[in-house]
């Protein structure tokens, strides 16, 4: 189920960086691809623990 979910939250992410915003949007678009990119990084370093979500 974690490989899946690091599926999931790479495709939001890549799903939200071809979405064209500006301004305040733009901000908030690249803040939550920031702690999209820091989710996925937690799950494949639980992974590589043997942890599984």
């Amino acid at each position: 189920m974690t490989e899946q979910l690091i599926k999931e939250a790479k495709h939001i992410k890549n799903c939200l960086i071809n979405k064209d915003m500006a301004g305040a949007d733009w901000e908030e678009k690249m803040e939550i691809v920031r702690k999209l990119e820091d989710v996925t990084t937690y799950l494949k370093d639980a992974l590589g623990k043997g942890i599984e979500f």
